[in-house]
């Protein structure tokens, strides 16, 4: 605990009683008696512990309210070191729902964050198109990649994701890795699960690759409707197909690729993943909230996130590609996988249309697909 703030003006005063008690000794005049209380006193003051007024003179931390959609390792890394740099504190709600699902929420008004932390940018964007978001630039730096960014700053670029393939060791999926077209091949049937794409980030970005993977968008919807023939079970959260796959309970999801990278190297998940090539991709994002009840904490807390110190958190806790150039990106990471630096997307992915076309395809997806499958 530090000294107490009135230190200072007590020295002084002790200072400047003392010199008028020495001004009057020499003059051979004699000090008043209430002068030698005065100096006692303010030298009382000077020396009073810092225990005794401190707590009564120490302002409370700034504070801000963070709804995080990352796992829990990764959150309570970013925000302990955010902490740590600026002394401002973050109140993690605890909130355990897709991106997509806590998006709803917050349109709805049933929570109120300061920050929304983590999620795909499409569904940032929805919330921006709803007047929910607050503008915030981020700040000049040559090593940040800056080709995903929002023109307006809306929201606010932090990461980079790759979907994936989640499979049990089964032999014959370890003979031959699966890719989409497994996914609805009748041996598997009732062993699928999926995110759904009203739900979470993953089920959206997963519905538009299917979508945007074909030349003829058609034949992507008539994946969507053998593949709901095929039984899959969709659920709330992009990372519990992870949950189900290692549990047995199913032998093929679709995951971010860093979210079973991160859980087969934390709790030695019995799973195996494989990145399809003609995957899609999300851009990680944070976003203000306009009603955000600090505002400069809430801009100094997206300032840290797309710093090298959260950065390197999002690649050694978190397994995401950073957005930055003197952060290497994690190694399952092909370079030549996409133009990672140019933000251009592979060829079938137009993250734009995405964006364009996000509600229509969820509404049509609920409508042909029945919404959930058991």
């Amino acid at each position: 605990m530090g000294p107490s703030p009135w230190l200072g003006i007590e020295l002084v005063l002790g200072v400047l009683v003392g010199a008028l008690g020495a001004a009057l000794w020499v003059r051979r005049q004699q000090p008043p008696a209430w002068l030698g209380l005065a100096f006692v006193l303010a030298l009382a003051l000077a020396v009073l512990p810092p225990a005794l007024l401190g707590p009564r003179l120490k302002r409370p931390p700034r504070r801000i309210r963070v709804v995080s959609v990352f796992d829990e390792a990764t959150t309570d890394a970013l925000v302990r070191a955010f902490t740590r740099q600026t002394g401002i504190v973050c109140d993690v709600d605890p909130f355990a729902g897709g991106t997509q699902t806590t998006a709803g929420l917050i349109l709805q008004g049933r929570i109120h964050p300061d920050i929304l932390l983590g999620g795909t940018a499409e569904i940032h964007e929805e919330l921006a198109d709803a007047g929910l978001l607050s503008s915030h630039l981020p700040r000049p730096d040559a090593q940040r990649i800056d080709a995903y960014d929002d023109p307006q700053g809306r929201w606010t670029p932090i990461y980079l994701g790759l979907l994936g393939l989640v499979y049990r060791p089964l032999p014959e999926l370890q003979t031959r890795p699966p890719d989409w077209l497994t996914l609805i091949q009748p041996r598997w049937k009732g062993r699928i699960s999926i995110p759904a794409p009203d739900k979470s980030g993953g089920g959206l970005v997963f519905l538009a690759t299917q979508i945007q993977r074909q030349k003829d968008p058609a034949k992507g919807w008539e994946y969507l409707r053998l593949l709901q023939e095929n039984r899959v079970r969709w659920e709330d959260r992009s990372s519990e197909p992870i949950s189900r796959v290692a549990a047995g309970t199913m032998d093929l999801g679709v995951a971010w690729a860093h979210d079973v990278l991160r859980r087969i190297q934390t709790q030695r998940l019995p799973v195996r993943l494989v990145i399809p090539s003609d995957t899609g991709f999300e851009v990680g994002a944070a976003s203000i909230l306009a009603q955000a009840r600090d505002p400069d904490a809430a801009r100094r807390f997206l300032d840290f996130l797309t710093g090298p110190q959260a950065a390197r958190i999002q690649v050694e806790v978190g397994h995401r590609v950073p957005l930055r150039r003197d952060v290497p990106p994690p190694g399952y990471l092909d370079p030549g996988f996409f133009g990672l630096e140019s933000g251009r997307s592979p060829l079938h992915y137009d993250r734009e249309a995405v964006v364009r076309h996000r509600a229509e395809w969820i509404e049509r997806w609920k409508e042909e697909e029945g919404g959930r499958g058991d």
